[in-house]
């Protein structure tokens, strides 16, 4: 029996180096060993279930995670995952993803979209150029309808609301007025109501977490390291940065989160 399930964190699938960005071709190692090794990659809904107590697994179990939504994740992530029949949730900022054609994505072309860096796409963000960097809905309803990616909620804007409102009032109504914007756009979009949310940067306030709870925000997920079990708190669901390191790096990692002993004996040694 599965006794915990790691949660793997990505951002970038690029040829472009730079901050958290991993390589095509790190990435199809990292998916390749995971599909060799028989581990199950869970939909969003299986693994929450499983961390109520709701949902019994076997074997080896991970969730595969990315966030904010870059082109890069349809470009290179989505055919590489649907190669090797493993599913990826992405962790949208709807605000940020726009209409038009979907564009074309690696084996399907020979002329693939730019994929910039991570500094180079929040510049391209910040100069209203939001749709050169990050997904559209068609591509999004392109990957969701293959089976292989599922999107959820990112918030809409993307903020640090305490650094934008230091008036507690006011800042939490713009985080309701946020995150009701996010489960609008998936709705009208998409035609779901997410139970899942990623905060950004990896930051809350027990007061967020309470009105995304309200909201119907079941699962959040955090930033920080930790064992994903039966009774994990769902407000503060932990998941691992990964970097674009070897296998054997991964392999490592994915093997210790699988053991709670194993990864609580790990935290200590790391003074985590």
């Amino acid at each position: 029996m599965t006794r915990a399930v790691p949660v793997l964190m990505y951002h970038h699938v690029s040829p472009n180096p730079g901050l958290v960005t991993v390589s095509p071709e790190t990435f199809e190692e990292h998916i390749a060993y995971l599909a060799r090794k028989k581990y199950h990659a869970l939909a969003a809904d299986e693994f929450l279930e499983f961390l109520q107590g709701k949902r019994t697994l076997s074997g080896r179990q991970v969730l595969i995670t990315f966030d904010d939504g870059y082109l890069d994740n349809y470009v290179y992530a989505y055919p590489i995952l649907r190669r090797y029949g493993l599913k990826a949730t992405i962790f949208a900022i709807t605000g940020l993803i726009g209409d038009g054609a979907a564009r074309t994505y690696l084996g399907a072309a020979k002329v693939l979209p730019a994929t910039p860096d991570h500094r180079a796409c929040k510049a391209a963000v910040a100069a209203g150029r939001a749709d050169e960097v990050m997904l559209r809905w068609s591509e999004i309803e392109t990957m969701e309808t293959s089976g292989a990616v599922e999107i959820h909620s990112h918030t809409h804007t993307h903020q640090r609301w305490d650094q934008l409102h230091p008036e507690k009032t006011q800042r939490l109504a713009a985080v309701e007025a946020d995150l009701k914007a996010a489960r609008a756009a998936l709705k009208t979009r998409l035609g779901k109501d997410s139970r899942h949310l990623c905060w950004p940067w990896g930051y809350f306030e027990p007061e967020y977490q309470s009105i995304a709870s309200d909201l119907g925000f079941t699962a959040q997920y955090a930033t920080a390291k930790g064992v994903n079990t039966v009774g994990t708190d769902v407000r503060s669901i932990p998941r691992i940065v990964v970097k674009d390191k070897d296998t054997r790096w991964l392999a490592t990692r994915a093997w210790i989160y699988s053991h709670p002993q194993a990864a609580r004996l790990y935290s200590r040694w790391r003074g985590a």
